[in-house]
């Protein structure tokens, strides 16, 4: 898949020739590449130098040295702390495992080959798509297009512990020009907020890539990746000992924040484990040659009584097998994206198109990323965009269309199906708030706020609606136990629903009080064969909370 790394220019030099001397030194590895518009603009072509890398992470003109705008500078804050100028990027795209044992039990040069089609069709999304800049004017923000970005493409074929890991760096750097001539920061949150539909878009582009030059075909579509059917799935495990390594070493890190916190770490904790772990494990290339490796490659695939001429075998002989054949509508696309979010962006829709699509037979990698680009544009037609509407001499960004002062990354599309959902919640809402409020007047509470205790008592209240927004950190759970005290105190029922299992968990935990999950609530209720179970009967409680990301709803 992919995954993003930022780059600083403190370290300009070290990053330079890491890239163009650590990663290439080893026999069998290539030369990095220049790639992007940008680079064009600069005339850079050809195999990328250690001297010119690093003046383009150091924000300068990779062929002259002049500084491109302002300084890449470190900047420290009154409180003492460093905020790192950011020089760059790296997006690092990962071919299936299937792919890489494939191409290291065999050297066919056509799965490197396919595997470069792929990354250029991501280069190519994230110079049309992904770089734009923002510029202070008249106290907003203007977002352009920019002339493009300059990229450093260098492709691997190992991974730290030598087993076969076909991938390639997009070193992409932070300076990017507006059509004036001036220079600016690149706005990197496409690229960081939307990586797994560029991701997604490598894969979808790498399997047709290969079904035309092979004919293969491909397990079920996880997360955006599909491995190639046929490899065999214990030959996998043995070339994957880096992932091995760092699972084993995130295994610790979530036993022991179990022991501490007493509870399973979000999403986003666990991210962060996963990058530790990663780091904590993280050690230097031996260098060793390629040449040297598939020797070592090859004993480890005899162990398993796997010769390259056996596994092409299993490979195409998994190929005759018949598969269905598919057809995916616009309207079935809107509905995925519908039950995912009520607003999408363009990358949203091309992440569900690769997750859906299986390429059509006869159809290059090429031309398959041509089909997702119309296919996008087809689904976006028959979304409903939320953006206001454009008067004339009102000033466009030629990628996507719309006006300069809006955020790229702002999610505009609906459909009518999600606009009549919402209508009708409105109009439900709008009608329970006709009387006038009638919060609790028993409720105490030394350990809430004012504005928490007035939230507490609206919740156990009578009003048939109560909405309470609070960030992150303002004390919803204990204004929310209280609520929930209040109401069995009142001798009422309570009864609450979370958006996942693990949040009903937390919530019944923290509140004291009964917890399912919404899709639980919906499944009951949506049985036409028999009435929900008698836990699940409204009627039977005074008060259900709904817990949805920062929003609690009774």
């Amino acid at each position: 898949m992919m995954r993003v790394t930022t780059l600083y220019a403190s370290t300009a030099s070290v990053t330079a020739a890491y890239y163009t001397r650590y990663l290439t030194q080893a026999e069998g590895e290539i030369p990095g590449v220049w790639v992007g518009r940008q680079a064009d603009r600069f005339g850079l072509t050809g195999d990328v130098t250690g001297e010119a890398l690093e003046r383009l992470l150091s924000g300068c003109d990779p062929t002259t040295g002049a500084r491109l705008g302002f300084p890449l500078v470190d900047r420290r804050l009154a409180d003492g702390r460093v905020v790192r100028a950011v020089s760059g990027f790296d997006a690092t795209v990962s071919a299936p495992k299937s792919l890489s044992v494939w191409w290291a039990l065999t050297g066919d040069q056509r799965l490197l080959d396919a595997h470069d089609i792929a990354v250029s069709a991501v280069v190519e999304a994230l110079g049309r798509y992904g770089a734009t800049t923002r510029i202070r004017s008249n106290g907003g923000r203007l977002h352009p297009d920019s002339e493009g970005l300059t990229v450093a493409a260098f492709r691997q074929s190992t991974s730290r512990l030598d087993d076969p890991q076909v991938h390639t760096h997009l070193v992409i750097s932070a300076k990017v020009q507006v059509g004036d001539g001036r220079w600016f920061a690149l706005d990197a949150r496409m690229l960081k907020q939307h990586q797994r539909a560029l991701g997604g878009l490598y894969q979808s582009v790498l399997r047709a890539e290969l079904t035309q030059r092979f004919g293969v075909r491909f397990n079920e579509i996880v997360n955006g990746q599909a491995e190639i059917t046929g490899v065999p799935q214990e030959l996998l495990e043995v070339f994957s000992k880096r992932a091995a390594q760092v699972h084993d070493a995130l295994a610790v890190k979530l036993g022991e924040f179990h022991a501490r916190e007493g509870r399973d770490p979000t999403r986003f904790e666990r991210a962060a484990m996963e990058r530790e772990a990663a780091a904590d494990t993280r050690s230097h290339k031996t260098g060793q040659a390629v040449p040297d490796l598939r020797t070592r490659w090859l004993a480890e695939a005899d162990t398993l009584g796997i010769t390259p001429a056996r596994l092409v075998d299993d490979v195409r002989r998994s190929a005759q097998e018949h598969e269905p054949a598919q057809r995916t509508t616009t309207g079935e696309i809107i509905g995925v994206l519908s039950e995912k979010s009520s607003t999408w962006h363009r990358m949203d829709v091309l992440r569900t198109l690769t997750d859906e699509l299986r390429p059509h037979a006869g159809m290059d990698g090429e031309r398959w990323a041509a089909f997702l680009e119309r296919s996008t544009d087809l689904v976006i037609e028959q979304s409903v965009n939320l953006d206001p509407t454009m008067t004339n001499g009102a000033r466009t960004r030629g990628s996507d269309g719309r006006s300069v002062w809006i955020e790229p990354v702002a999610a505009h599309f609906t459909s009518e199906a999600v606009i009549a959902q919402e209508e009708r919640i409105l109009r439900w809402a709008f009608d329970n708030q006709i009387g006038a409020p009638a919060p609790s007047t028993t409720i105490r509470s030394d350990r809430l706020d004012v504005l928490q205790l007035d939230a507490a008592a609206s919740i156990a209240g009578h009003d048939r609606l109560v909405l309470v927004v609070g960030p992150a950190g303002t004390g919803k759970t204990s204004m929310l136990a209280a609520a929930v005290n209040n109401l069995h105190t009142q001798g009422r029922e309570v009864y609450a629903v979370a958006p996942t299992a693990k949040a009903a968990r937390v919530l019944a935990r923290e509140t004291g009080t009964q917890a399912d999950t919404v899709a639980k609530l919906v499944y009951e209720w949506s049985q036409p064969d028999r009435p929900p179970r008698t836990e699940w009967d409204l009627a039977r409680h005074t008060t259900l909370i709904v817990d949805e990301a920062g929003m609690l709803a009774t």
